[in-house]
């Protein structure tokens, strides 16, 4: 039997699917619904459907819609509802398959793990490399309130894969009518993913507590989804001068152009101007320059935002004041541009791509650092 097809809904009020016979692409079928042994209702498989075009499946004309008698049939199950379609003389019974909006919301992976924690307290320190993100990461460690670790690297994954789902989803979609990708629509996939992310947290931090330091533009990028997932999360950004960030960057990374060193901060700082409108109140800016000379002001902001003890506070204070890594000489100090000794034409392209972010932080280009 060559005829194609299944049923796609069904309900004591109406049926819906799709019958064709690649032997006769331009026919449009006959649909019989049948009841029991009393009820039987006829359609024809001739409306049209973009799923079934860009399937391949005839000119995509191939789709049906019975309504079914209201009277004697409100009692029957959908299941006892059979669909045949006929053509030039035969006649095949369609299969059923379950519809997205029929299966889906309740497939879970271990429902009793939330798709959000309001009992996770974690602190998230984002920002461009040489930011002074690993300061107030160790700062924080040093308070003995948090658990975690001096590089984190691991969370962007779960922003990645969510990302992959809705790709792999949007570049099937013609494929979604009668396969197994229909019975299980996105949002299933996403609903795994956040429920593997909070029973991961749970398990690597017992206490609830802990921070993630990740100093990349994709980790900045999904600090909105964290803030879904933990409502309760707190979000330091530090920010740093793109001037000074390249000459640290030079130093700790020799090997890379400078180049590099200026797009990895466009890229973040850029990013980060739409990501706090997200997060709002949850975020904090830092300044790296008031880290480095005034460790004493950062730790009553940080304290205060994060709701620290005094004992915590005083424990940041002097965590803040040992400066890890630390690659200048005098830290904190300010440098023009043309400390970075850039050709002409060099120069011109670091500024094209960082006029734009050095206005919006309100920084300069020469040693008063920035108009404030």
């Amino acid at each position: 039997m060559s005829i194609r097809g299944f049923v796609e809904f069904a309900n004591p009020e109406v049926v819906r699917g799709w019958a064709f016979d690649p032997e006769d692409p331009s026919a449009r079928l006959n649909v019989v619904a049948r009841i029991g042994a009393d009820v039987e209702v006829t359609g024809c498989a001739s409306a049209p459907r973009s799923d079934l075009l860009a399937a391949g499946i005839g000119d995509g004309a191939h789709g049906f819609v019975i309504d079914l008698p209201s009277r004697g049939v409100s009692d029957i199950a959908s299941e006892t509802v059979e669909v045949y379609a006929l053509s030039d003389g035969r006649s095949c019974r369609l299969p059923r398959i379950s519809s997205a909006s029929e299966l889906g919301p309740e497939i879970v992976s271990e429902s009793f793990y939330p798709v959000s924690d309001l009992s996770q307290y974690p602190v998230f320190i984002l920002g461009a490399a040489r930011s002074g993100t690993s300061a107030m990461t160790l700062g924080l460690l040093s308070t003995g309130g948090y658990e975690g670790s001096g590089e984190g690297h691991l969370l962007p994954i779960a922003d990645a894969l969510l990302g992959a789902v809705q790709r792999y989803y949007d570049g099937h979609r013609a494929l979604a009518f009668d396969t197994s990708l229909r019975r299980v629509p996105s949002d299933t996939f996403y609903r795994f993913i956040r429920r593997g992310v909070v029973h991961l947290t749970q398990s690597l931090f017992p206490t609830g507590k802990w921070l993630d330091k990740t100093p990349t533009v994709e980790m900045v990028r999904a600090a909105p989804l964290f803030l879904e997932l933990f409502p309760k999360a707190r979000f330091i950004f530090m920010k740093r001068r793109v001037i000074e960030n390249v000459l640290s960057r030079r130093r700790k990374f020799p090997l890379e152009n400078t180049e590099a060193h200026y797009s990895d901060w466009v890229a973040v700082m850029k990013d980060w101007l739409t990501v706090r409108e997200i997060l709002g109140a949850s975020a904090l800016e830092i300044e790296h320059r008031t880290l480095a000379l005034y460790p004493s002001l950062v730790s009553a902001q940080v304290g205060e935002f994060l709701g620290l003890s005094s004992e915590e506070r005083s424990k940041l204070d002097s965590g803040l004041r040992l400066h890890p890594e630390q690659t200048d000489t005098f830290f904190g100090a300010t440098y023009s541009l043309g400390s970075l000794a850039l050709p002409d034409t060099d120069e011109a392209k670091l500024r094209a791509v960082c006029d734009q972010l050095m206005f919006s932080f309100g920084y300069t280009y020469d040693a008063s650092y920035s108009t404030q």
